[in-house]
């Protein structure tokens, strides 16, 4: 379990989306369509940001911005998107810690752990 975990740290952030859309596809759709939404992800590494955006609504995943203004936008460094979809940091500590900015429907992004959390 030790050597998948480092692993894990090394993969890109568009190979974390890619596993998040792998995962997606095998979830329940209907359950995906009654959370809703469409959630932005805003990926900061040094000067760069990378998004990358989970429409619940269409159930998709997607690099990039949405068409649609986002329901919630999440705004974090590399190193906490990681934590937060392995499962290492718990959502609620990553925010209330100040480790990531959410704007829009907080409560409904609080329903999103079965759809990005890899472990």
């Amino acid at each position: 379990m030790g050597a998948s975990q480092s692993d894990n740290a090394h993969l890109s952030k568009a190979d974390v989306v890619s596993r998040i859309k792998t995962r997606l596809a095998s979830a329940d759709i209907k359950k995906a369509q009654e959370v809703g939404g469409i959630f932005l992800f805003n990926i900061i590494k040094g000067t760069t940001v990378y998004s990358w955006t989970l429409d619940l609504n269409k159930v998709e995943v997607f690099e990039g911005e949405p068409e649609d203004d986002p329901d919630t936008t999440f705004t974090l460094n590399e190193h906490y998107f990681k934590q937060l979809v392995y499962g290492k940091e718990d959502a609620r500590t990553i925010m209330q810690a100040g480790r990531c900015s959410v704007t829009g429907d907080i409560m409904r992004a609080m329903k999103l752990e079965p759809y990005i959390k890899l472990n």
